[in-house]
């Protein structure tokens, strides 16, 4: 029985070791609607990151209500949570969360307005390789 389990161990360890080139995401743009009106696409993508690289995924989020103050919270699951760094900034590069919130335009039902945000994924150097995955909300 010993002898299985390290076994096991060492296939794993080899495996791992294969794949340790890259490290995959699943993000999932869960988002909490704020005020009925919101909504954001893709509401999921995935990608695979090598391990000390940076990501930028765009994703647009469409008003068709009042203007709003928006920001944006991440949930990040996976082999090592603390050695992926998400953050939210515009088109210009301006940085979104709480102390300084999007502000989205007005918009109607036929003529909803649409604002383009990047979202920024860092990943380690020393981040164990495995699948990741991200959940994006919403918050007002």
């Amino acid at each position: 029985m010993k002898l299985r389990w390290h076994t096991i161990i060492l296939i794993l360890l080899v495996l791992g070791g294969a794949s340790a080139s890259a490290i995959y995401f699943s993000v999932k743009g869960n988002v909490d609607v704020v005020e009925g009106e919101i909504s954001v696409s893709p509401s999921s993508f995935s990608i695979d990151v090598a391990k000390g690289s940076h990501y930028v995924k765009e994703i647009r989020v469409k008003n068709s209500g009042g203007e709003a103050e928006i920001y944006f919270e991440e949930v990040v699951e996976g082999p090592d949570k603390d050695a992926i760094d998400v953050s939210f900034h515009t088109q210009s590069g301006n940085s979104i969360s709480s102390s300084n919130k999007l502000k989205l335009a007005a918009g109607t039902s036929e003529n909803p307005s649409e604002t383009v945000i990047n979202v920024h994924i860092d990943v380690d150097d020393n981040a164990p390789a495995g699948s990741y995955s991200i959940y994006i909300s919403a918050k007002g």
